[in-house]
């Protein structure tokens, strides 16, 4: 059935519509009956449309959906108007905004992409990063584990096969609840008379709930634990979950770790260290070349730290000298007629050029030239190095150290 063309119709309907009440409703008629009729034609072409489908393959019929149909609600709203009257009052009213929902990255997201991770310390062992750590690795750190604790772990060094565990950070989340860990350390096993179990009843710290009574005892059945093969003497450390109840709370606990014998053996004597005899080496016998007398000569000595001044007095009092002192701290408090006075009435001048200015030390050079006195220079204002100094300059030796033999042609005077 061939579509009736009714363009030219509408168009004319339309043109000879006016706008006076009685009009429009005419024209509306009118429109209507022709909505009806592509209606009705629709029906029979979708009825003709279902039973060719049903001859079609399926991806023909995929291909040749029908149009969709003219609904009498589009109609109404495109001839009649809206369905309901738009007021002033529905206008005012507020138009409620759809809740945004934000995905918010939670403290433990933000830790872990430091590498960061909680520790869910267990009696025995700690989970981490939902990897559990068994005690044996948790004994090898350097430093302890808490529940709570926040670890930072690397994942490019593995420890049988577990991320490292490089350090405990200060950072702990605000939610977490840390549970209350106890643990009896250094606890010894006993027997009990008449029965397989064991049992303790102190520690050899003397510092747990065991040994605030004699009656308190944790009984401790060895068929709970097969693999630890325990039997009486061993020392084991205990832990056991703190709700506050006590001796109650500790019989609930475990056996975190067995202790090797030496770890608590006090009875053994500790390996008495082996001395390793000093050979004595003439060149370095420095107590007996520096053994000089200065036969209370006086000696200058120019340094630029105050607080060793004292100091380098009793070297010189302790070779029987006379001691004289330049403060060179401050370059511009030096004047060259000052040094010129010291060194004038000095016999031996020693230079520690540490903690002056290169140009006091070329001055005192300059004086001690002019006046023909012995000068050596000592590298740094210890006692060691002007004791040195002085011995080279009371020998003649040049005013630098050479080697450690340069005392070797000393001479007392």
């Amino acid at each position: 059935m061939q579509l009736y063309d009714y363009r030219h119709e509408l168009i004319d309907l339309l043109k000879n519509t006016s706008n006076d009440q009685e009009s429009l409703k005419q024209t509306l008629q009118s429109l209507t009956t022709v909505i009806n009729i592509l209606n009705h034609y629709e029906d029979e072409t979708h009825s003709s449309a279902t039973k060719e489908s049903k001859r079609l393959p399926h991806s023909e019929n995929k291909a040749k959906r029908p149009t969709p149909r003219i609904r009498q609600a589009s109609r109404s709203s495109l001839l009649t108007g809206p369905a309901h009257e738009v007021t002033t009052s529905s206008l005012s009213q507020p138009v409620t905004p759809e809740a945004v929902t934000v995905d918010t990255v939670s403290q433990e997201e933000r830790l872990a992409a430091d590498d960061l991770y909680l520790v869910h310390r267990k009696l025995s062992g700690a989970e981490i990063n939902r990897h559990y750590y068994n005690e044996a690795l948790i004994h090898s750190l350097h430093f302890p584990l808490k529940d709570g604790d926040i670890v930072q772990l690397d994942p490019q060094q593995m420890v049988r096969g577990l991320p490292l565990i490089r350090r405990v950070t200060a950072d702990h989340l605000n939610n977490y609840v840390p549970e209350k860990i106890k643990v009896i350390e250094y606890a010894e096993l006993t027997s009990v008379p008449g029965s397989d179990v064991l049992q303790i009843n102190s520690t050899l710290k003397g510092n747990s709930i065991l040994d605030e009574a004699s009656a308190n005892t944790i009984v401790v059945d060895p068929f709970k634990f097969p693999g630890r093969s325990l039997k009486a003497g061993m020392v084991i450390d205990y832990a056991y979950f703190d709700h506050g109840n006590g001796l109650e709370d500790a019989k609930n606990g475990s056996i975190r770790w067995i202790h090797e014998k030496q770890d608590f053996d006090t009875t053994k004597q500790p390996a008495k260290p082996k001395q390793v005899k000093k050979v004595a080496h003439p060149r370095h016998d420095y107590e007996k070349k520096l053994d000089y007398d200065l036969k209370q000569r006086i000696v200058l000595v120019i340094t630029g730290d105050r607080e060793r001044s004292q100091e380098l007095k009793a070297v010189v009092d302790k070779h029987h000298g006379l001691y004289h002192t330049l403060d060179a701290s401050m370059e511009n408090k030096v004047s060259s007629s000052k040094m010129k006075r010291e060194i004038r009435d000095a016999d031996f001048i020693v230079v520690c050029i540490d903690k002056i200015h290169h140009r006091i030390s070329q001055l005192a050079n300059h004086h001690a030239k002019r006046y023909e006195k012995a000068l050596a220079i000592a590298n740094t204002t210890t006692n060691t190095a002007v004791e040195r100094a002085i011995a080279r300059a009371l020998n003649g030796d040049p005013a630098y150290a050479q080697t450690s033999e340069d005392l070797a042609n000393y001479e007392k005077k």
